[in-house]
């Protein structure tokens, strides 16, 4: 099912200091994402809910990505870490997206190295 994708400010701010290459396969993402949906993805994409037990803060950090409906995706930069499945592949850095599946749209927010996960502050959701 094809998925519509739109833009923080934020995240279009942050796409004009980026590689030509990470501009480059945040573009084939959404291209997969017009046209496949969620279906054929090899990155790992994933809710941002899963944060370690270890980490100190955690449930205010889960309540805040279920809040605002946060999930990431490994995008492939700087490569691809495929000793897992394709469509669980890692990478150094991932796109940070609010997720409406019931509306069949996602919103990005932004785009930042992984690990460790960051969630994105709040003023990158406008």
């Amino acid at each position: 099912m094809p998925i519509s994708v739109t833009y923080s400010k934020s995240f279009i701010s942050l796409m004009q200091n980026l590689s030509k290459e990470e501009v480059k396969l945040i573009g084939d993402f959404i291209t997969m994402l017009k046209t496949s949906g969620f279906s054929a993805l090899p990155g790992r994409n994933k809710p941002s809910t899963g944060v370690s037990k270890k980490h100190r803060g955690r449930v205010k950090l889960i309540q805040y990505a279920i809040a605002n409906h946060l999930w990431h995706y490994h995008i492939g930069h700087v490569q691809y870490d495929q000793s897992k499945p394709f469509g669980d592949w890692t990478s150094s850095h991932v796109v940070h997206y609010q997720n409406e599946m019931q509306a069949n749209s996602i919103r990005f927010v932004h785009y930042d190295s992984h690990p460790p996960m960051k969630m994105p502050d709040q003023k990158t959701l406008v």
